[in-house]
Parts: structure tokens; sequence; C-alpha cells
């Protein structure tokens, strides 16, 4: 199998001081892809430069070093010296330093979209989150006025406490109701984990096709543990009414649940809702049927849908 190698063009930031006749350079590294990461790196940095008399740059080039060289090519002719250069006492370790290598494809940006399903006991609910480039800003709309703070705190903690990334994005959740019984919605905690997951799938941490079907019923701690939320018979019982097949449940609850007449699982914390959402949870790490390099046919994975091959034959169900 044949390599090719391919140069790409990215940008880099470059930070130094001009001298008139020369240019020191302080530093020079490739800036964020991503415009929040980028706009942020490029407001600290540049604070600190300018409190050194310093400037901040960006040119874009396929190395460290042809970015500065580009840059001091556009100072030499600002300036009208011809032997206007980098100055001895320049850092040159990110300008030696040979280019990084750029991987095949890139990785996703974390901006995109996904909905699920949840309930409170009197109300079904439709969860639709976003993520998209802007300001890191995190908002719910939907749910009753009192509630939306702490709604984000213990989801935001939950998620980060979990060893996950917190999407630095335009983050809105929107609660739309399907379905309504006689009575004001109350105990709306149980939405915690359907608003996580949905976070976390739009962000591009967990496919959205893996949510489709499912309800998620679940109040998230701010270590990322599932606690049980009030009269949850009831709430799986509405998750079902608005088409719920399958609905994921704090695993204590799962005996209760589950005489709602509906397929229920049981998720311990986030990170197990998530695994078994993405069909691995019950594989032991490496399992040869899920690295590319393994000798085994690859499988089928369990889903919130319908158990493996494997699973079917041999038993018992991980779920």
């Amino acid at each position: 199998m044949s390599t090719e190698t391919t140069t790409q063009t990215r940008e880099f930031i470059i930070v130094g001081q001009e001298r008139g006749a020369s240019y020191q350079l302080w530093d020079v590294a490739p800036a964020p892809t991503d415009p929040t990461k980028r706009a942020i790196a490029l407001e600290e940095i540049g604070i600190d430069a300018y409190d050194a008399f310093g400037s901040v740059h960006t040119e874009h080039a396929t190395s460290a070093r042809e970015a500065v060289d580009r840059l001091v090519n556009q100072l030499r002719e600002q300036s009208g010296i011809g032997s206007y250069g980098l100055a001895d006492d320049s850092q040159l370790d990110n300008y030696h330093a040979d280019p990084a290598p750029q991987p095949a494809t890139a990785e996703p940006e974390p901006f995109g979209r996904a909905h699920t399903l949840s309930a409170t006991r009197d109300s079904g609910y439709r969860i639709q989150a976003s993520s998209t480039p802007g300001l890191p800003v995190f908002n719910v709309d939907g749910l009753p006025i009192r509630h939306p703070n702490e709604t984000r705190d213990r989801v935001r903690a939950g998620i980060i406490n979990s060893g996950l990334d917190w999407p630095m994005a335009n983050v809105l959740v929107r609660l739309t109701p399907i379905t309504r019984k006689d009575g004001s919605s109350v105990g709306t905690s149980g939405l915690d984990l359907a608003i996580a997951c949905s976070i976390l799938a739009a962000a591009g941490q967990a496919p959205a096709d893996c949510l489709a079907g499912v309800a998620l019923v679940g109040e998230l701690g701010l270590d990322g543990t599932l606690r049980v939320p009030y009269d949850l018979t009831n709430v799986v019982r509405t998750a079902a009414s608005g088409g719920a097949t399958t609905v994921i449940v704090p695993t204590p609850a799962v005996d209760d649940a589950a005489t709602a007449g509906v397929r229920v699982i049981g998720a311990a914390n986030l990170n197990e809702a998530l695994a078994v959402l993405a069909g691995h949870w019950h594989h032991p790490e490496g399992c040869a049927h899920c690295t590319p390099d393994g000798d085994a046919d690859p499988h089928q994975p369990c889903t919130t849908e319908a158990l493996c091959p494997a699973c079917q034959e041999s038993g018992p169900a991980p779920f």
C-alpha cells in the first residue's frame, strides 16, 4: 500500500517584538481550528504580548518556519531595510521544529444537532440540542421559570466531572412537550440525563443516531452519577406514551420501571449511559471485535433497539 504525503496550509500565531531593524521572535504555534477557541487564544496571547510591548500576527503557511518567514518578508518591505531579519536573540525552537503531522481526516468540529425523548410524571418531552459557533453560552428553553439555573448547573457539572469535554460553543437546549396530563409540570430533574446526552451528541462526543427511539430519564448528580427522580414508574409510562420504545433509567429503578410495559435499561452514571447508547458497554477493553486490527470478524454491537447476535446466541443479555 502506497503512502501519499500531503501538505496542508493552516494558520499560525506568531508572537514577538519589532525592533526597527529586526524582529525578535518569541513564539510561533498553530492556531486552534475551532473559531471560539481561536478567539479566546488570540485574546489571551494578545494581552500578554501587549503587556510586554510585543505584537501578535497570524499567517497561513504549511509550517511554522514558512509562516515566520512570510511575516519577516512583509516587515522587511514595510521598513525598507534590506538587511531586516530575525534578531539574534529570537526563540527559534518552534521555528526550526519539523511540521507536526496532520491527520488524514480532520477532527469533526463540535457543532451539530441532536434530539431525544424524556418525561416528567405529567408530560413527555422532545429534547432538542444544538451546538453552534459563538461564545461559550449554555441556555435551556422550555423549563418552568425557576428551574433552568439548577438544571444548567447540574448538567454542566455532571458532564465535566465525568471526564467529558464541555463544548466550547453556543449550546442551546429546547424542551417541547409532546404529551401532557392534567396538572402542572413538577419534578423536572428527571430530564437531566436526556439534556446531557443530547448536548454531547450535538457536540460530536456521541453518535446522534444512537438516541433514536430512546427516552432518557434520570437526575444527574454533580459527580455524573444518576439519581432516581420522583414517581419514576409514572414518568416511564409517560415516556412510553410519547413514542419511546426503550427507556434508560438509573440502575436502582430498573425493577420498578419495568412494570410500565416498555423495555428498560439501567445505567449507574452518565458514562455508562453513553456506553449503553453507543452499543459497546458489555465488551471488554481491547475486544477483538471492536478494534480495527482484530482477527475476529466485526460484529453488530448491542444497541438499545436489539441485542447483538453473539448475545442472542450465548447470553446472558448485557441489559
